[in-house]
C-alpha cells in the first residue's frame, strides 16, 4: 500500500474503526490471534458494529483474518502505520507525509513530513522482519517467553531504542539528527538537507575535518554516553551539504560498552569509517592508535548482552517499550483510555484528525530508493 492510499484509507477510518485497531493492539499483549469475542467484548460495541468495522479493515489490509478453532485478528503493518500516524497527528507531531520515501531499507522506510507550522521532519518506520533477523535476539532478551510477540512488536521496540539512542547522544553533545517524538514503530527526527557519505565519496572538499568529526563523535558516545553504534559505515553518516558537517544517523544496532563484543563493534566502526576515507581520499589513520585513544583510561565490564543494556536502561523503561505491564489492572487501564480517546459523540469523523499529503511542490525532490543506493537519512 503507497502513503497516498494509506493516508486515504486512514482519512476515511471513522473513530470506531480506529477503536477496533486499538483493542486489537491491547489483545495482543495476550493473544497472536485477538478472538472475535474479545474484541466485541473489550470494544463494547455491538456484534454487528464490530463485525462490519473488521470486514472494512481487512480489506483495507490493516488487520489479517485467521480461522481455525476460532475466528482472530491481528493487526498488519499498515494497521499499525494508521495508529501511530492517528497519535502523531493528533498530538501535533506530523501534519502531512511525503507520498514517495526518502529510503527504502532491509529494516525500515523513510519518510518526509511536516509539522503545522511547515517545518520538515523526518519519519522512520521500523520494519523487522522484512529480510533480516539481526535484531531479534537482543530484542527477545526482553520479549521473554512471549510467544505471541509479532514482527510489529519488535518492530516498537526497534524504534524506541533508536530514539533512546538519539536522545543520549544527542544530549551529550554527538552530531546526529535531534529527536523529536516516538510512538510505536516511528521515529520522528530533525531533517537533514544532506547525502549520505557514501553518495559523495571525492566530493568533500575538508575530508580531513570530516573524518576527524566522525571519530570524536564516535569517542564521545563511547566515553560519554556508554554506547557503541555497531554498525557505522559510510552509508550511515548524512553529510549536511552547506558546511560538511558529517551526522551519526541509523541507531538501531546500538550496544552498550560493557556487552563482551563491544570493543569488536566499535573497532569494525572505526575500520569501516577509515577504509572509506583511505580508498576516496587517500587518509592514513592508524586504526589501533584511533581505538586505544577513544578506550584508554575507560573500565570495561565485559557483561553478557542483557546485563549490558540493564546497565543502559533500566526495567521499567524496557517494559514500556515492549509492550506495557500485562496485569488486569493495567489492560482496563489500557482500555480506558481507548474509550475516552474514541467515545462516540454522533460527530465521529469531523472529530477525528487528518492527514495530508506534502503536494510535490513542497516535498523534497528525492525517488525512491533501494538499501544499497538510500537518499538522506535512513
Amino acid at each position: 500500500m503507497s502513503v497516498k492510499s494509506l493516508v486515504a484509507a486512514y482519512n476515511e477510518l471513522t473513530k470506531l474503526d480506529l477503536r477496533i485497531l486499538r483493542v486489537i493492539e491491547v489483545a495482543h499483549r495476550r493473544y497472536e490471534w485477538v478472538p472475535m469475542e474479545i474484541i466485541v467484548k473489550w470494544s463494547n460495541r455491538s456484534w454487528e458494529l464490530v463485525s462490519k468495522s473488521l470486514r472494512k479493515l481487512n480489506a483495507l489490509g490493516m488487520v489479517l483474518r485467521w480461522r481455525g478453532s476460532y475466528t482472530g485478528y491481528r493487526l498488519t503493518y499498515y494497521g499499525y502505520d494508521v495508529l501511530a500516524l492517528h497519535t502523531l497527528s493528533k498530538k501535533g507531531i506530523i501534519e502531512r507525509l511525503s507520498p514517495t520515501p526518502l529510503g527504502v531499507g532491509k529494516e525500515s522506510d523513510v519518510y518526509v513530513a511536516e509539522d503545522p507550522a511547515g517545518n520538515k521532519l523526518v519519519v522512520k518506520f521500523h520494519r523487522l522482519g522484512r529480510t533480516s533477523f539481526r535484531q531479534t535476539r537482543k530484542f527477545r532478551i526482553w520479549v521473554g517467553e512471549r510467544r505471541h510477540i509479532t514482527w510489529l512488536y519488535e518492530s516498537r521496540l526497534s524504534a524506541h531504542m533508536e530514539y533512546k539512542a538519539l536522545v543520549m547522544t544527542y544530549n551529550a553533545g554527538v552530531t546526529v539528527p535531534r529527536p523529536v517524538a516516538v510512538n510505536r514503530h516511528a521515529v520522528v527526527m530533525e531533517y537533514i538537507e544532506g547525502l549520505k557519505l557514501s553518495e559523495i565519496k571525492t566530493g568533500l572538499e575538508r575530508p580531513e575535518e570530516v573524518l576527524g568529526s566522525i571519530l570524536d563523535d564516535v569517542a564521545t558516545t563511547f566515553r560519554e554516553v556508554g554506547i557503541v553504534h555497531g554498525d557505522l559505515s559510510e552509508f550511515n553518516v548524512l553529510v549536511e551539504l552547506e558546511n560538511e558537517k558529517p551526522y551519526l544517523i541509523d541507531w538501531p544496532q546500538w550496544v552498550p560498552r560493557d556487552y563482551k563484543n563491544a570493543i569488536e563493534l566499535l573497532k569494525r566502526d572505526i575500520e569501516n569509517i577509515v577504509e572509506f576515507f583511505r580508498k576516496e581520499y587517500d587518509l592514513d589513520v592508524d586504526v589501533e592508535e584511533a581505538l586505544k585513544y577513544i578506550v584508554e583510561g575507560i573500565e570495561l565490564k565485559e557483561l553478557e548482552l542483557e546485563e549490558a543494556f540493564e546497565e543502559v536502561l533500566t526495567q521499567r523503561e524496557l517494559r514500556t517499550y515492549v509492550l506495557g505491564e500485562e496485569s488486569e489492572e493495567n489492560i482496563e487501564k489500557a482500555l480506558s483510555n481507548i474509550d475516552k480517546e474514541f467515545s462516540t459523540t454522533g460527530r465521529e469523523d469531523r472529530e477525528k484528525v487528518k492527514i495530508g499529503i506534502l503536494s510535490q511542490g513542497r516535498e523534497d525532490s528525492s525517488k525512491d530508493m533501494n538499501d544499497e543506493n538510500p537518499a538522506h537519512q535512513t
